[in-house]
């Protein structure tokens, strides 16, 4: 018995020296241990999905301070159209319009505005109309009326009446709101010299602004026929033309008196 134990141990020592050749030892050694799969190192730095996998969009990621360096992606662009697309250079920083206006947009400076101008008002039913440079001319003003040509900054009034026409009260109307009155007797047989003196109160600046009126107005459209003729030198057309609105006309008796007394003033000396 003791030797067969003696035997046994021997062989021990012999297969220790010499090393176990069975399968499952060889498993245990460190080169023939199982190893996990491990895939090949890639190529190159850039890693690419396996293929068949599906991806999806990364997540958008706002970079710190709400800015970035890139554009957002102009979803909501119209789709292009197959012709051809005309570029416009950006506008200098000094010059906001260099690109087209589009319809409808404002121009930069707006559209035109017109002129104010200061005009007396009006001081009648009837109103005023500017003849020209410090003239007026409209109807007989009522008390109201001197009023407004004193407010107005008028001057003097001329007053174109008939023969014995009683002219006491416009002059004191006048008078006590300091404007300078002139009445002239105008008929077909004092025309030349109502025509001259006319002129000679038109043409004194001292007495601007003058507001003309007539006892009806187709004496003063007489008057002022001559003056375009006489003292502007215009010819007939444009003078018969500018003074039909303030009362030319040779229609009815006294108006065909007076238009052979204006041919007669012409008439070459």
């Amino acid at each position: 018995m003791t030797r067969k134990l003696m035997l046994v141990a021997v062989a021990a020592l012999v297969v220790g020296a010499a090393g176990c050749r069975h399968k499952c030892c060889h498993l245990n050694e460190p080169g023939n241990r199982p190893q996990p799969f491990l895939p090949s190192a890639p190529r190159n730095s850039i890693l690419l999905p396996p293929a068949g996998v599906p991806t999806s969009p990364a997540p958008s990621v706002q970079p710190p301070g709400g800015s970035s360096n890139f554009p957002p992606p102009d979803i909501g662009a119209p789709p292009k159209s197959g012709g051809a697309e005309t570029l416009f250079p950006d506008p200098l920083p000094a010059n906001p319009s260099a690109r087209p206006a589009q319809p409808g947009t404002p121009g930069l400076l707006g559209a035109p505005v017109k002129p104010q101008t200061t005009e007396p008002p009006k001081t009648t039913g009837t109103g005023y109309t500017k003849v020209k440079d410090g003239l007026f001319a409209g109807s007989k003003p009522t008390l109201d009326g001197f009023d407004a040509l004193k407010n107005a900054g008028f001057r003097s009034v001329v007053y174109l009446h008939a023969t014995g026409s009683d002219a006491s009260a416009i002059k004191d109307m006048a008078a006590t709101r300091g404007l300078a009155f002139h009445a002239i007797e105008t008929t077909p047989e004092t025309l030349a010299a109502a025509s001259t003196e006319f002129n000679r109160v038109a043409g004194d600046r001292l007495n601007r602004p003058t507001y003309v009126f007539g006892e009806d107005e187709l004496r003063a459209g007489a008057v002022w026929y001559l003056h375009f003729r006489t003292a502007d030198s215009l010819g007939d057309d444009v003078a018969r033309l500018r003074a039909r609105p303030l009362g030319l006309s040779d229609q009815g008796d006294e108006g065909i008196a007076f238009a052979l007394a204006i041919r007669r003033v012409l008439e070459p000396k």
